[in-house]
């Protein structure tokens, strides 16, 4: 055997995983790092144009990222073969595999989600979470452990090593200098990550606490009175949690700041105060609520004035090709065609499962579009437009497709 020629193939086999290695770390970090940036709702507030690019960004990030693990693959076996004595090196491959697969595969569908039904993405998007709350930590823990600046710390000078036996029972243990690091710095990244993952965890857990009232920041009175469908609500009550996103500081609306316009293209425009906007007959339906990020809500009982109804009764005039929305927040907008606002079930909301729709959640009044994502149901709407032109929305302008119907 020509054992010269048996090292070197070894030693370049070697290097070559330790390529591998270093590529796919590189990757994988980059691509948590834009993932927290598009978790962060305070970067989507203060950089809402940036946040559509680093979205793509990180898409192709995790794109990249199936070429190192592709490259593993044929080598896996003879990887594995040289870590048959060493169990927690192989606890630690295929951790960080399963890892990958899942982020890469939940990414996949997170990624092509009109193709699938809301609760393909619900899923996706819980997995993805998961995987991301559970890999990184350890990603970051395994970096530092097998460092080199860690290893020099844990190294035990020679003159230092003890030279006399010793007894190690309950009553005099000792741990090891690498031991006791280890749990410290695990410790330390437990804590650094546990208040977002700990926030992130609610939204799956059952609804507890007091219920959702307008004083959370809005000053309205009178309140409306929910109707017999509403309280309880019909559709048993909703199933999941919302995620509250904002592109602005959220208004603070009072009697006195408050109004709700409908004008343009109308042959009798409407202004309400408070006090005559919620005078005006509802209606009840159970929709569900559907993000573009992946979240749903399901099983939703809305009260509120259907939007049919409000354009019919103001008269829509002949020219009228468009519907605009205007946000309290004075930023935001968007736009539905004539012939999708008319549809049924598009509603001006004014309660949720028989409770006022908080401030956060877009309350007062906020429209519903159950059949197209929620970036189409304008938070703190106040106003309703019809035109003849086009509109851009504001996270269409931002890179977000005009084609907003979710695919059920």
């Amino acid at each position: 055997m020509n054992y010269r020629l048996f090292f070197q193939r070894k030693l370049n086999f070697g290097k070559r995983l330790i390529r591998l290695h270093h590529s796919n770390a590189l990757l994988f970090l980059v691509l948590s790092v834009t993932g927290f940036i598009l978790f962060s709702s305070t970067f989507r507030s203060i950089f809402p144009s940036v946040r559509v690019w680093i979205r793509d960004f990180h898409i192709w990030v995790g794109v990249f990222l199936c070429l190192p693990l592709l490259l593993y693959l044929p080598k896996m076996k003879q990887h594995i073969k040289t870590l048959q004595k060493k169990k927690n090196n192989r606890i630690n491959l295929y951790f960080f595999l399963v890892i990958l697969i899942l982020l890469i595969v939940s990414g996949f569908l997170l990624t092509y989600h009109r193709l699938f039904p809301p609760i393909v993405s619900s899923w996706s998007l819980f997995i993805h979470d998961l995987s991301t709350w559970f890999g990184v930590p350890y990603a970051i823990y395994h970096s530092i452990t097998r460092s080199q600046w860690f290893k020099q710390i844990v190294k035990t000078k020679p003159e230092k090593r003890v030279q006399e036996p010793f007894i190690i029972d309950d009553q005099n243990p000792i741990y090891k200098r690498r031991t006791f690091l280890k749990v410290l710095s695990g410790s330390i990244i437990a804590l650094a990550f546990l208040p977002s993952m700990t926030k992130w965890l609610r939204a799956y857990l059952p609804a507890g606490g007091p219920t959702e009232t307008l004083t959370d920041g809005n000053q309205l009175t009178p309140l409306p009175l929910p109707s017999a469908n509403s309280s309880p609500p019909i559709g048993g009550g909703k199933k999941g949690e919302f995620r509250y996103y904002t592109v602005t500081e959220i208004p603070k609306l009072t009697n006195e700041n408050w109004s709700f316009t409908l004008d343009g293209l109308v042959e009798q425009p409407k202004h309400y105060n408070w006090s005559e906007f919620v005078k005006l007959q509802r209606n009840v339906q159970v929709s569900d609520f559907h993000c573009v990020t992946g979240w749903s809500v399901y099983d939703i009982t809305w009260e509120g004035i259907p939007l049919k109804k409000l354009l019919q009764d103001a008269g829509i005039k002949k020219e009228t090709k468009y519907v605009k929305f205007y946000s309290a927040d004075g930023v935001y907008t968007d736009t539905l065609t004539i012939k999708q606002a008319l549809q049924d079930d598009i509603m001006v909301a004014v309660l949720l499962d028989g409770k006022l729709i908080n401030q956060k959640n877009g309350g007062p009044v906020r429209l519903i579009v159950p059949k197209m994502y929620a970036y189409k149901s304008v938070k703190w709407l106040n106003r309703i437009q019809l035109i003849k032109e086009d509109h851009i929305g504001y996270w269409e302008e931002r890179g977000y497709s005009t084609d907003a119907w979710v695919n059920t």
